[in-house]
């Protein structure tokens, strides 16, 4: 298995009101990105999960869908999200 890549602060939707991940891990071809947003009320945190293949033209596309194969890579992420979720880094306010 590959080791992870991880990525802050990068965007991977084309939308204009996109939320920005604080973190993304990626194992083999599945990734899980963690979010904060801001309430008036206090922080929530959530972790999205995908799954990246290359369609019939060669596009990429995403899927929230896991394959048996993607289920070591999926929860290897996740508990890399976790561990980060678990950092005095990840428990700082959001601006």
């Amino acid at each position: 298995m590959k080791t992870p890549s991880t990525i802050s602060g990068t965007a991977e939707s084309s939308t204009a009101e996109a939320k920005v991940p604080v973190a993304t891990f990626r194992f083999e071809d599945v990734s899980a990105a963690v979010f904060r947003e801001k309430y008036a009320d206090g922080t929530a945190t959530y972790v999205s999960l995908r799954r990246s293949y290359r369609d019939a033209s060669g596009a990429w596309q995403h899927t929230n869908t896991l394959t048996r194969g993607d289920l070591l890579a999926a929860a290897l992420a996740l508990t890399k999200c976790y561990e980060f979720l678990a950092t005095p880094v990840a428990k700082t306010p959001v601006a």
